[in-house]
């Protein structure tokens, strides 16, 4: 069962992978300015720490889709805005965030971007006390989708550190 668990991902990712070559040479075809659209996905992210570092919740929800999935380390993923609304907007009320997003690359295929990069995250809370360095080395793989007025909007997140976690006793 644990080599099946392991495989399928395996597959999930090299489907995706072909599959999403053809669409990239779609975007060509049609005349799509993919270096334009790498850009927009760049700023995507950008927004995404300027949300984060100033408490703009409003700002940072408002860049999921509504059936966007986040999946962050150690617990399940947040399925549909409601639930992310619900398990993120507790954390920017009680907690000053300073992240820095380092974009490693950008691709687009089609309707759909995709990021790969690294990130540090530290957060202090707003009530007082030191502050918790929460991600010294993390890293991160966004995909998005391109909404009908032309913008992009994050529908999956997935990220995780680099550093592997204490060993429990």
């Amino acid at each position: 069962m644990k080599k099946l668990l392991t495989i399928i991902p395996l597959v999930f990712l090299l489907c995706f992978t072909f599959g999403c070559q053809k669409g990239e040479e779609a975007a060509v075809d049609v005349g799509v300015d993919v270096d334009a659209e790498k850009a927009a996905l760049r700023e995507m992210l950008n927004q995404y720490a300027v949300a984060a570092n100033t408490g703009d919740f409003d700002l940072w929800i408002s860049l999921w889709t509504d059936d966007g999935v986040q999946m962050p380390p150690d617990t399940p993923a947040r399925i549909g805005i409601e639930q992310i609304r619900e398990a993120m907007k507790p954390g920017f009320d009680q907690m000053t965030v300073d992240i820095t997003i380092t974009i490693i690359e950008a691709k687009v295929y089609g309707d759909l971007g995709l990021t790969r990069c690294e990130y540090t995250l530290d957060m202090t809370p707003k009530a007082g006390s030191e502050t918790i360095h929460a991600m010294r080395d993390g890293k991160a793989l966004t995909l998005y989708e391109r909404q009908s007025d032309g913008s992009w909007k994050i529908i999956y997140d997935c990220f995780n550190s680099n550093v592997p976690p204490p060993k429990k006793e």
